[in-house]
Order: structure tokens, then sequence, then C-alpha cells
């Protein structure tokens, strides 16, 4: 799907280079998000309490803003219920959204919506409920849409359906479909799961790519914390068990094979879980436990305390007893004791399984996550009988527990990030990354008596002073160019005075705008050039009937619109979308 939108997107850049006055039709902004399916999990009940489904899909192509837009300017997502007065509606359950990078933004992540929306909400019935004959319950959806290169307008889509549809299709399992929802226009690629990297992997790359990621994490698993002592605790239970070569790895492949049983337990778990945990995701509390676990593993790794397998573990370990069930159970314990450092780092996975709702996926997925998590054990196993441990101290250990300890802390601010307001803890990660860079650079004892190590990690500092560095000086911003409020007058006065015309459309909600105030309206070289134009901007953040005529005649479908007009009143150059600098300063160049 990217390689087509990418080819999209040359096509419409193309278009516009060439026939600069010829209008790319764009669909309305309504027709953005259908709303395809309404559906209770179960019928309502007088004084009882069920979740309304709520599927929607997003246009391919095109995103909304989430819900908790990552900056307050932009316009969120928000989903309103409309039901009779003996039905109370909840709090919203959102899917977690994506976190883009737009091609023009400049390193600024944008939190968003794309390809299906599948959110819930509780509906709990009065005592006294009773479903009246033409009873309806309505849904809506108020969002603002953008592509790659622009946005839309903001707009709302609504879908109606009676309340006695929603009570048969909910007891006899079948979803109902949303008659009005008010939307139209191809839905296609993208998926409810892409909330992360990963589930962006299994989106557009497929599943064996996408299993190859997890089974590529769990490896990278091997290196936290928690897991690293138990490696000793491995080569200890098999270096004592008796047999050739061929008993031992097959001892080996049921000890992992415990591990997968243990994680894929939760997968399937998580995945018949119903929402619950989605909605404890969005729990202050629950994330503030989170970060406080983090934090507690994080002093683990500084040495404040030591994380040692139970006292029961190393005791089989010694024992030894034979047998493949005594294996399995090993395995099964190494999974316990490793989830409360490989859980957190896991979320996503989780997240993800429980929004396909499939047990099956659920399983695989942790089952391949936990076949990279053991598999170095299998190896480990094999040679227990000629190597009885690692290396457990070493300056180099103690620096790569300590960056461990801070990554574990970056996650915990992570996690408080939706609990603090104005994303105050996403905005101080960059700075926190760089200072613990300095210290694991120049400022702890670790790793400095090995000289090679000593070298990688002075590299590692100065990186780190580099970037801190970037992050505090303060940089002055170059002059922006200016422009006054669009005057018809003044449109009269220019060409009369043959001089060209520089109109920006543009409007409060528009993310492509304010990227462009950032980067082309900055640049010296568009200052200097524009500075010959007529500037005047068209604000269309409100809309009224004489913006709606000034729409028209200037053919503007979406902002940011740009149209340059020459001395004698023509327009030669009318692009819709983010334009660099380069290309803008080269249309201004062109206009006599």
């Amino acid at each position: 799907m990217a390689s087509h939108l990418a080819a999209l997107t040359i096509l419409i850049a193309a278009v516009f280079c060439f026939a600069p006055s010829a209008a790319i039709a764009l669909p309305k902004a309504n027709e953005i998000v259908q709303i395809s399916t309404l559906k209770l999990d179960r019928p309502l009940v007088a004084g009882a309490t069920s979740n309304l489904e709520i599927d929607a899909a997003i246009m391919a192509g095109w995103h909304i803003n989430s819900n908790h837009p990552l900056s307050d300017e932009y316009i969120p997502t928000v989903v309103r219920i409309d039901a009779p007065a003996s039905i109370a509606a909840g709090a919203v359950n959102y899917p977690k959204p994506e976190e883009v990078e737009l091609q023009f933004s400049g390193g600024d992540k944008l939190s968003v919506f794309s390809g299906f929306l599948i959110l819930s909400v509780p509906l709990t019935a009065s005592k006294d409920f009773k479903p009246a004959p033409g009873q309806e319950l309505t849904v809506s959806i108020d969002y603002q849409a953008c592509d790659n290169l622009q946005c839309l307008r903001p707009t709302s889509v609504s879908a109606s359906i009676p309340i006695a549809s929603l009570q048969s299709s909910a007891a006899t399992g079948a979803p109902e479909s949303s008659a009005g929802a008010g939307a139209s226009g191809t839905v296609a690629g993208g998926s409810g799961d892409q909330n992360n990297m990963l589930a962006g992997v299994f989106a557009h790359h497929g599943w064996l790519l996408g299993f190859l990621a997890v089974l590529i994490g769990g490896l990278a698993l091997n290196l936290t914390p928690c897991v690293y002592p138990l490696i000793g605790v491995t080569i200890a239970y098999f270096g004592n068990q008796g047999g050739g070569p061929r008993r031992i790895l097959m001892l080996a492949i049921t000890y992992v094979l415990g591990i997968a049983l243990m994680f894929s337990g939760v997968g399937v778990a998580v995945a018949l879980s119903g929402g619950l945990f989605g909605a404890a995701m969005q729990n202050p509390i629950v994330l503030s436990a989170i970060a406080a676990m983090m934090v507690v593993l994080a002093l683990s790794s500084f040495g404040l305390f030591s994380l040692q397998p139970p006292q029961w573990m190393m005791s089989r370990a010694g024992i030894a007893r034979p047998g493949y069930a005594g294996a399995l159970l090993m395995g099964l314990g190494m999974g316990v004791v490793a989830a409360p450092c490989i859980g957190p780092i896991v979320l996503g996975l989780l997240l993800m399984v429980e929004r396909s709702g499939n047990p099956l996926f659920g399983f695989a997925l942790f089952f391949t996550l936990a076949i990279g998590l053991g598999a170095p054990y299998v190896a480990l196993a094999m040679a227990a009988g000629s190597i009885r441990q690692l290396p457990r101290s070493g300056e180099w250990l103690a620096w790569v527990e300590q960056l461990f300890g801070f990554i574990l802390i970056g996650l915990a601010i992570y996690f408080l990030d939706p609990v603090v307001p104005r994303h105050l803890m996403i905005r101080a990660l960059p700075f926190y990354a760089a200072a613990a860079g300095v210290w694991l650079g120049f400022a702890t004892r670790a790793g400095r008596a090995w000289r090679p190590f000593l070298v990688f990690r002075s590299a590692v500092g100065v990186v780190a002073v580099a970037a801190l560095i970037y992050l505090a000086t303060a940089r002055t911003s170059a002059k922006p160019l200016t422009f006054e409020p669009f005057n018809p007058t003044a449109l009269e006065a220019a060409s009369e005075m043959r001089k060209p015309v520089l109109i920006d459309f543009s409007a409060d909600w528009c993310i492509p705008c304010r990227e462009m105030e950032h980067s082309t309206f900055v640049n010296p070289a568009v200052v200097r050039e524009a500075s010959r134009f007529v500037r005047m901007r068209a604000d269309l953040t409100h809309q009224d009937k004489a913006k709606e005529d000034l729409m028209n005649k200037y053919q503007v479908q979406g902002v940011p619109t740009t149209v340059m007009i020459d001395s004698s009143g023509r327009v030669q150059v009318r692009k819709v979308g983010y334009i660099g600098a380069d290309e803008f300063l080269a249309d201004l160049r062109r206009i006599d």
C-alpha cells in the first residue's frame, strides 16, 4: 500500500507542476470516514451495562487526528452518542493511535487514526428500561481529515439505528449494518491494528515479515535485566542432566516449549478479554502503576538491589530432576520470572492482539515471541556440559545494566505521558535521553578499565553532548513571511498597480499549513523573492458564505492552497498541499 500511495503522491505533484490551473478533485470532508457497523456485545437489560461496538473505516491515503492530538491546536476526534433517556452512554474507548511523521514535518510526529477504526462505548440501561417502537440510537464522529499534503475542513458523520435492531442483532450475534452513515467512498488498506510500528509491518509487509520481526524481538528480550540472570540457571540445569546430546536437545526443546506455552496463554487471554485490557491501559492508575514498576526495575539495574531467580528455581536447577515434565515446568517458571521485565515492553503486542479479538492470532504471536526468547537456551543447553557459567561481573556488563536502567526509566516517562497534561513527558524524553547518554559516556565508573570499551562509551558520550547542546541551545528563528488578511479591495488595487499577488488559503486546524509556517515561510530566499508580491492570507478556520464564495472562485478544495497571480491578473499557480521552500521559490520566480 505504501508504494501505491507514493506513486499517487508523485502523480499528483506532476499534475500540479505541468497543469497549475487544473483542479484535482478531492473527496469531500464527510466522505473520508464511513461508519460501517454498530452492534451490541449483548442485549440491553434493565439495570445492566452492554458495550456498543462501532466499526468505521477511514479512506485509504487519509488519516484523522486521534482523540488526544499531540498539540492542543489540532482538532481531536470525538465520538458522540445520542440515545433515549433510558440509556446512558459511558466514556468512549478509543483505539491506541498511530504516531506518524509526514514527509514535510521535519521530525515532528502526529497522533492519528487510519485504516479501520474500532471503538466501544458502555451503554447502561436504566431500571425502567423498555425498548419502545421507533426509538433510535445515533452515533456521530467529529473529525478533521488530512493526507500527506493537505487537510480538509472539520466535519462530522453520523449513523442512526433502531434500538430494536441492535437488540435483535446482539441476541443472534450478527453485526448490524448502519444505514445512513453519511459517508461514502472507497475504503481500503490499513487496519485498526496499525497502532505501532510492528502492527505496520503486519499491515504493509504481510504476516511472514511480521512474525519474523516478533521472533527477532524475542531474541532481543534476552538482554533485559530480568532474563539475563536466568541464563546461568539454564546452564546449571542442563549441565546436571544425564544422557547424550539427543536427549539434551529434546529436553531443551521441551523447556522452550514451556516458555512458549506461558506466553501464548497470555496472548489468548488478552484476545478473549473483550476490551478489558485496552480499557485498563487508558486508566491513569494502571499507567502510573506500570511506570512505578519500571522505576523499581531500573533501580535494580543501577545496583540498588539484585534481581535473582527465585530460590525454588535455583534448588531445582541444582537437583536437576530428569524428565520432560521437569523441563516443561522449568520453562513455565522461567516465563513467569521473566514476565515482570518483558511484560511492559510487549504491551504494544498485547494491545494489537486485543484489537484483533482473535485467540489464534494471540497464541501465534506470543508463541513466536517466546520461541525467539527461548531459542538461545537450546544452544546453551547443548553447550552446558562445557560451559558452566557466563560472566556475571565486569565493568562492561555493569555499563549495559545501567543502559537498561535508563531505558526502563524512559519507558516509565512514556507511560506517564497520558497522565501528565500537555504531553510534557514526551517533550522531556529527548532531553532525558541525551542526559542519560552523557552519564553513560563520561560520568559512570563502569566500563573504564577495558580500553576498547572506554573508546565506545566515550563516543556515546560525545554524541549525547552534541544532542543535548542542540536541544538546549535557543536557535534564533528567521524573519518569517508576513501576510495581510485577504481583502478584495487590495486585490483590485494590486491589479491596477500591475503587481503580482500571493494568496495563502490556510486554517488554524491545518497541520501542513503550520509546517509551511515553520519551514517554507521562514526560508530567507522565499522571504526575499515574495517581497515584490502583494501577500494576503484567507483564513478558512471558520466558514461563512463569503469564504465559501471565495473558495469557489479560486477552486479551493483543501488547505493549504497557494494561489499566485501575475501582474496582469491571471492565475498562474494554484497548488493544494504542502509546498517545500525550493518548489515555492521556483514558483515565485516564474511569476512576473
